[in-house]
């Protein structure tokens, strides 16, 4: 082999000591590089540990912050709520306040204020319940002292131009870690609202739900309309709806009819222009076509048109139920007379007339006194009831209460003095009688056998007033009438105050009847004479029963029931003369306004009143003049009267058509009776059947008058319960009666919270004949002082400032 040169190892051997010498080199440097890269590298880490650090502490404050400050507005808004919903229950809120928010956060309990504006906390919990909740501590303070204000609504916002109290409130709100001392806040809030209490009679129409308002005959509408759902407008002939007055919804606006989807061409609805100079007719400038259409009008062209006279999309407004009429609800509580029925039940061959199937207690709101009607009253209220000379003296045709007859008996051996004083006697001794006497019977001789036990009780009165020992009454008395009794000092009788109407049984003819074929259903009333109750209230009288036995007649003297009811007023002389306001029989009560009449039936006793086929209701009849006060030269805030049940209710002839003053109607369901359904007993059959009941046989409906406000329940169309037309506004009091073309001239408010409770028959199963509509708004209730006692409100927040605080 050959040998390599020495030159050559020699090379070789430098060459890998070199190398060898080279790479220890590197060795070195890379650790020194790596090492520098680390040290780098931790620096970077832990700069970038510190940022994600704070990055967190910084999201987590922006987090704290954020939901301290959702926190606090929610407890701002839950707090906002109670105090409206207070409003709404009819009360107001009360208490005190305390010193700040740090007291709703310490431990001490005894500075945290009291009532409706002490402190109260919420707990908000986050998403995650790996987190930490919230609290807002919370409580509110009344500003202007508590008072309020009145005013308008201010032009150009929702419900303009109409009356309101307005009441402000600042409510404080501060939110913390649940487990966070009170030191360390997340957010401080105060929220300055007011609170406006709008009264709801105040709208030619108001709805809960959708209103449809599509008249045959014109119908002008002089006041607001409200609906909180869709409101459907439509008229049979061109101008043929008219309104003069805002319209507000919280749903859409159409033209045409929801049942059925028929349109109207246009002209047919016209609504007042915002300046109050023109109508605009509601299809062109609503769609900006004449083209007849099902499809909503365009909100925008109407708010081009309109402004704010027409205003869609609101919110809709919180409304108490319509249970807030029940035997719990602020009608029953506040009332100044309730009536309780009592309905016995009857049989075919024996009706119970001898049991008094109700119960009357009158209640003085100002001093709280309650007055309960013993038996003997009650037993008066029955029976026909003997005007004093003043009211049957009355050469006004339109406040004459009855008229004396023209023939008197010759009665020899009584003295003129004591022929005065027979009328007297003989009311005495119908009201000593168990078994209510028919008005309609005072036109028969008193021979008549209806008046055995009137005859008696007479002789008995007669032989110890006169100081005689007559064994029977002289043929001139029983030949003789009750009426012409009367007319022997000038006087005259009038029909009882209560009268129980109906019968559980078709089949029994012995007491008044009213069958109603919405409901498909004979119904139970109790009727009330509001003219008889003004009276028997100053001139009546009464004797003392037990267990219907008569027990005490004051010696043959009577009770007087003066002021057993209410309290009555001074005669006032710029009343009109021979009104009850001029003679002094009107109520001076003045607690909410004026006289609230409730009338209901115990459901516990009677389970089918609870339910939605109700047989019960209440009948108002000879309202034509009302028992309170109207506006006269002498009283500037006239009283009122309001009337509200838990049942149906049935209007009977002209209502506060003379002498007017503010009046209200609340009931289940409004049901409107004409004239022709007064008969001479004042109950609601002229004759002995079905006289109101559209059946061929029955006496047409005749020109009547009403002037009172409506609160009722009406139903849904194309609902569950109502399948098809409900009847539009047109159709909001029920009608029984053929009105074959006579007017019902009605001045008012029509006001629906919702579908009735005890009554749900559909309209379609209604009979009747429709009478001519003079229906308007009455412009009375655009004044405050005009409006009934209380008068139903709604209420709504208006937020006045909202600040947000960085200190405690």
């Amino acid at each position: 082999m050959e040998k390599q040169p020495q030159t050559n190892k020699k090379l070789i051997f430098l060459f890998k000591s070199l190398s060898q010498q080279s790479l220890n080199k590197n060795k070195g440097y890379l650790f020194v590089l790596v090492l520098g890269l680390g040290l780098a590298l931790h620096s970077l880490l832990v700069a970038y540990a510190v940022v994600i650090k704070v990055e967190r502490t910084t999201t987590k404050g922006a987090s704290d912050i954020n939901s301290g400050f959702y926190g606090a507005e929610a407890g701002l808004n839950r707090r906002a709520e109670e105090i409206r919903r207070t409003f709404v229950d009819f009360n107001r809120p009360s208490g005190s306040s305390p010193s700040s928010v740090a007291a709703c956060l310490d431990s001490d309990a005894t500075n945290n204020g009291s009532g409706d504006y002490q402190c109260q906390q919420y707990e908000f919990v986050p998403a995650s319940e790996n987190k930490e909740g919230h609290l807002a501590a919370t409580y509110a303070v009344e500003r202007n002292g508590g008072r309020p204000t009145t005013g308008v609504v201010p032009r150009g916002e929702a419900y303009q131009n109409l009356n309101m109290l307005e009441y402000t409130y600042s409510i404080y709100s501060i939110a913390k870690h649940k487990n966070a001392p009170p030191s360390e806040v997340t957010a401080i809030l105060q929220l300055d609202i007011k609170s406006r209490l709008v009264p709801m009679f105040q709208f030619a129409a108001f709805y809960a739900n959708d209103l449809e308002i599509l008249p045959g005959p014109t119908m002008n509408l002089s006041g607001p309309v409200h609906t909180n759902g869709d409101l459907y407008l439509g008229a049979n002939n061109n101008n043929g709806l008219n309104i003069d007055g805002q319209v507000t919804l919280s749903g859409d606006l159409y033209n045409r009819r929801k049942n059925d989807n028929s349109t109207y061409p246009d002209g047919r609805v016209r609504i007042i222009n915002a300046a109050g100079t023109n109508f605009l007719n509601l299809l062109f400038n609503g769609t900006g076509s004449t083209s007849q259409t099902r499809n909503a009008m365009d909100p925008i062209r109407v708010g081009t048109a309109w402004g704010t006279q027409v205003q869609l999309g609101l919110e809709s407004i919180s409304l108490p139920p319509p249970s807030f009429l029940d035997r719990t609800g602020e009608y029953y509580t506040k009332a100044d007379l309730r009536f309780n029925y009592k309905p016995v039940a009857t049989s075919n061959s024996s009706p119970n007339l001898t049991t008094v199937p109700f119960e009357v207690t009158a209640i003085n709101q100002t001093s709280g006194n309650t007055v309960s009607l013993t038996e003997g009253e009650l037993r008066s209220l029955r029976q026909p009831l003997l005007v004093s000379r003043e009211l049957a003296d009355i050469s006004d045709a339109d406040f004459k209460v009855c008229t004396p007859e023209t023939s008197v008996p010759i009665i020899p051996g009584l003295t003129l003095a004591q022929k005065q004083q027979l009328p007297e006697l003989l009311y005495l001794a119908i009201v000593s009688q168990a078994i209510p006497i028919p008005y309609s019977s005072l036109s028969t001789p008193l021979n008549h056998s209806a008046f055995s036990g009137v005859r008696t009780s007479l002789l008995s009165l007669i032989n110890s007033k006169f100081s005689l020992s007559l064994s029977s009454l002289p043929t001139d008395i029983t030949d003789s009438t009750p009426n012409e009794i009367a007319a022997l000092d000038s006087r005259c009788f009038v029909s009882a105050v209560v009268q129980d109407i109906g019968r559980n049984s078709s089949s029994h003819q012995s007491l008044h009847r009213f069958y109603n074929d919405r409901e498909g259903r004979d119904m139970r009333l109790l009727q009330i004479n509001f003219q008889s109750l003004a009276i028997w209230n100053k001139v009546g009288r009464y004797v003392r029963f037990s267990s219907g036995t008569m027990t005490n007649n004051n010696s043959n003297e009577g009770f007087s029931a003066e002021h057993r009811l209410f309290s009555t007023a001074s005669p006032d002389s710029d009343a009109p003369e021979g009104s009850f306001q001029n003679l002094g029989l009107a109520a001076s009560d003045s607690s909410d306004g004026g006289l609230v009449v409730y009338g209901t039936i115990n459901s516990s006793n009677y389970p089918n009143a609870a339910g939605n086929t109700s047989p019960y209701g209440f009948a108002i009849t000879q309202g034509k003049q009302l028992m309170s006060l109207a506006e006269s030269d002498s009283i500037n805030d006239p009283l009122g009267l309001t009337f509200a049940s838990d049942q149906a209710i049935y209007v009977q002839g002209d209502y506060n058509s003379i002498n007017k003053q503010p009046a209200a109607i609340l009931g289940d369901s409004i049901n409107v009776l004409s004239n022709a359904c007064l008969n001479a007993n004042q109950a609601i059959n002229k004759n002995s059947d079905r006289n109101c009941d559209i059946d061929g046989s029955k006496q047409n409906g005749v020109e009547t008058t009403i002037n009172t406000a409506f609160l009722g329940g009406t139903d849904i169309t194309n609902s569950s319960l109502t399948s098809g037309y409900n009847g539009g506004l047109e159709n909001y009091p029920r009608f029984s009666e053929n009105w074959a073309g006579q007017t019902l001239t009605y001045r008012g408010s029509f006001v629906s919270l919702g579908t009735p409770l005890h009554v749900r028959g559909r309209w379609s199963n209604q009979e009747y004949g429709a009478p001519n509509r003079n229906w308007d708004y009455d412009l009375d209730f655009n004044s405050a002082d005009n409006l009934p006692p209380l008068t139903p409100r709604f209420v709504y927040l208006r937020q006045e400032s909202f600040i947000r605080n960085f200190q405690q």
